[in-house]
């Protein structure tokens, strides 16, 4: 399954630029997956998933959006799960959905990693990380505010 390799390669590059101790996934069970390091899965179902408590925050999560028990979900129900997810439980999250996914994922803030004209499947990579979610423009730093060394210069 390419998707399970994908999942797995990009796993181990998150792990590489951030340690990842703990992680939850959505639509399928990935805690028989080897990864190095290890790493703690939480699985969940949909309707598990939906009724959760917040408890602890997660570093990954992994979303699986292709499977036969999230593929009929409505649009509705598959953005309740983005959103709890992405607000609440985790520092990163990655979604493999279908192609036809792309205007909630696009409208929920997700970036695509996978483009889809580079493949023949019908699948698509997508991540959110609120660190890369919002580029910091060039002119929001305290350059451009205050200038304490014209307070006696100039009158303003």
């Amino acid at each position: 399954m390419a998707e399970q390799n994908v999942i797995t390669s990009m796993l181990d590059d998150f792990a590489r630029e951030q340690p990842i101790h703990t992680a939850i996934c959505i639509g399928q069970d990935l805690s028989q997956v080897q990864f190095q390091p290890a790493i703690q899965w939480y699985h969940f179902s949909v309707s598990d998933f939906l009724n959760l408590p917040f408890q602890q925050r997660y570093d990954v999560a992994v979303v699986r959006l292709d499977t036969t028990e999230t593929e009929f979900l409505s649009e509705q129900m598959m953005s309740q799960i983005l959103v709890k997810l992405r607000d609440l439980f985790a520092k990163r999250l990655v979604v493999v959905s279908r192609l036809h996914n792309e205007k909630l994922l696009r409208a929920l803030g997700f970036t695509q990693l996978i483009d889809k004209t580079a493949h023949e499947a019908d699948f698509a990579l997508w991540q959110f990380n609120i660190l890369t979610y919002k580029h910091v423009p060039d002119w929001f730093n305290s350059k451009f505010w205050a200038n304490p060394e014209n307070w006696d210069k100039f009158r303003w």
